[in-house]
């Protein structure tokens, strides 16, 4: 009983802190230690937070990816996915399929992807997704709805990338059993990143929900050898900030971090990913 109390408090107190799958928040722990800066880093989780990099991410692969928010089952996000490129490397389809919550609520996303690279420099990408929200309680029933999202991104140099991604930009509806309908977020989110030396990148991010506050993330990878990268980040105006590594050994690639909200405490995330090709 007092863990279901606690729940709601998080829920009623902090509602901007608490990100649902329909929010499209960033996925993947690479993205997560950087501050949640990926809108402009090639890598297999673009599949989610923006398809336009998937031909330069360039692998047959498949990945799962789990995030224990503020260490709760009710706030935690699984995500399993993977990747397909054709033969000429410049068309890329991926799937993801996410689920978000636990208890009496929970939200799924499956979402389809396509992306489409031109002379290794410019890539455009577009996603279509179903989205579900149950409840347990026969009184709310579930609610389900239809969405896109769409991305660009450029190679403007080799060491220096743009990203662009809007998430619902109709803004489509979702609707109940009951005939009630809500809005779908809409999400805006444009970000660069800079490679120094091979060893280093650095990227900068500003996410804008139409319904909320502007975020501003920013975060930092360091290879420190051969099988290690250490990252780091920061986000803008909630003050909360993140710590990661990763190590890849032929094709399986492990990343592990945390974020740390002053209020709400630790968020550890895992993700598993593994290259066919």
């Amino acid at each position: 009983m007092k863990k279901n109390q606690s729940v709601l408090f998080l829920l009623l107190s902090f509602p901007l802190f608490l990100y649902p799958a329909n929010e499209n928040t960033s996925i993947g722990a690479r993205a997560n230690g950087m501050g949640n800066v990926s809108v402009a880093v090639a890598d297999f989780w673009s599949l989610y937070n923006n398809q336009a990099i998937m031909p330069f991410y360039g692998k047959m692969a498949a990945g799962i990816y789990y995030d224990n928010r503020y260490l709760l089952k009710e706030t935690s996000t699984a995500v399993l996915g993977g990747t397909f490129p054709l033969k000429n490397g410049s068309d890329v389809f991926g799937f993801s399929l996410s689920h978000y919550g636990g208890g009496n609520f929970g939200e799924m996303k499956a979402g389809f992807a396509y992306s489409k690279s031109f002379a290794s420099v410019f890539a455009f990408g577009l996603q279509f997704d179903y989205l579900l929200d149950y409840f347990k309680d026969a009184v709310y029933g579930k609610r389900s709805g239809f969405t896109f999202e769409t991305g660009l991104y450029g190679q403007i140099t080799k060491n220096f990338s743009l990203g662009f991604h809007v998430y619902n930009p109709a803004r489509l509806k979702m609707v109940s059993y009951n005939g009630i309908t809500e809005y779908i977020p809409t999400i805006l989110r444009l970000g660069l990143s800079v490679r120094f030396k091979e060893k280093c990148v650095a990227g900068l991010e500003v996410e804008k929900n139409l319904d909320a506050k502007m975020q501003v993330h920013t975060g930092v990878e360091y290879a420190v050898m051969k099988y290690l990268v250490l990252r780091g980040g920061v986000r803008f105006p909630d003050f909360s900030f993140s710590l990661g590594f990763g190590t890849q050994w032929k094709g399986l690639s492990v990343d592990f971090s945390s974020s740390y909200h002053s209020y709400l405490g630790y968020s550890p995330q895992l993700a598993l990913v593994y290259a066919i090709r």
